[in-house]
């Protein structure tokens, strides 16, 4: 069993530092290079090195604890004030949060990150362009290698259940933003641990828009331009290693997921990106559509887990699972 902290910032001052090691994680979907991904609005200069840092003066609330059997990764949870009409919500999202962790945090054999190390996530409700997003807030080099000529970067959050170590600069680890007008989409599940309740047709699974987001947080991201396949810039991410386009298409072909599989996995390009698998198109697999970092988009009235093809991409992008 473990022992999860849940922080409710009070105030949350937030300023920009130089990071003395670490790359900084662009939001959601923006990687380095200039063109825009899922879940943010910023141009990110890719000789921008920066690092995120909670100011100390932010005064922090611990309000309760929580544990969950699923892995033995401790997890914190800080979540920022939520406008007045989702005020009382934010104990109910933080448990949500620290089950979807757990989901993935259960398949990951983290073992260098099971004493004196916790995965921090930072939730906030915030207008954004994109109904949801997250990310890891920095990344780091994955055991120095290079492919085509490319530094190979890992997510921050990859690398700290990795190698039990923070991949440079300070404040949380990972970030979750979620619109305040998508928001009022969401079920929150009265039981998480059988989510067995009743579901309303009409409304999005909270559990599973959290763990779609910390999906990408985890290894689902990368720097290859999501419309026209290009590598630009000197990075290429632990997934973009097995990502293959040819200007229209993308697929990847990871040994451990096509082994799952049976054949290199379609990637999205029309109603998302490739960070997603399937794409939206007439008679897509239904083993796709039905996993969570699907590229359709996650349907009302359903709910969704880790699928083992999940697992497999994880194996891929370097992650040590079960």
């Amino acid at each position: 069993m473990r022992c999860v902290s849940i922080l409710f910032l009070a105030s949350h001052l937030k300023r920009f530092v130089p990071a003395s090691t670490g790359w900084l994680r662009p939001a959601a979907d923006v990687r380095f290079d200039t063109f825009r991904r899922d879940g943010d609005s910023t141009n990110v200069s890719k000789n921008l090195i920066i690092s995120r840092l909670c100011c100390a003066a932010a005064a922090a609330l611990l309000i309760g604890t929580a544990s969950a059997s699923e892995s033995q990764i401790q997890f914190q949870v800080v979540v920022e004030p939520f406008p007045a009409e989702f005020a009382g919500l934010e104990s109910t999202v933080s448990n949500h949060i620290l089950r979807a962790a757990g989901m993935w945090g259960q398949h990951i054999n983290a073992v260098n990150c099971e004493t004196n190390c916790a995965i921090a996530i930072e939730f906030r409700i915030q207008k954004s362009p994109t109904p949801a997003s997250g990310r890891s807030l920095r990344n780091a080099p994955f055991n120095n290698e290079t492919y085509n000529g490319k530094i190979v970067m890992e997510e921050g959050m990859a690398y700290k259940l990795r190698t039990g170590k923070a991949p440079g600069g300070q404040g949380p680890d990972v970030e979750i933003v979620i619109d305040p007008a998508y928001f009022k989409t969401l079920w929150w599940d009265p039981d998480l641990q059988t989510r067995n309740s009743p579901m309303p047709g009409d409304k999005l699974d909270g559990l599973s828009i959290i763990l779609r987001e910390l999906g990408h947080a985890l290894a689902f991201n990368g720097f290859i331009n999501p419309v026209t396949g290009n590598v630009g810039g000197t990075y290429i991410s632990t997934y973009d290693r097995w990502v293959a386009s040819n200007g229209f298409d993308f697929s990847f072909s990871g040994p451990t997921a096509v082994g799952k599989y049976g054949k290199p996995i379609p990637l999205a390009t029309k109603s998302s990106n490739y960070f997603h698998v399937g794409d939206d198109v007439l008679n897509v697999d239904p083993v796709l559509k039905s996993d969570v970092m699907n590229g359709i988009g996650l349907q009302h009235g359903q709910r969704y887990s880790v699928s083992p093809l999940d697992i497999a991409i994880l194996a891929d992008c370097g992650l040590p699972v079960k």
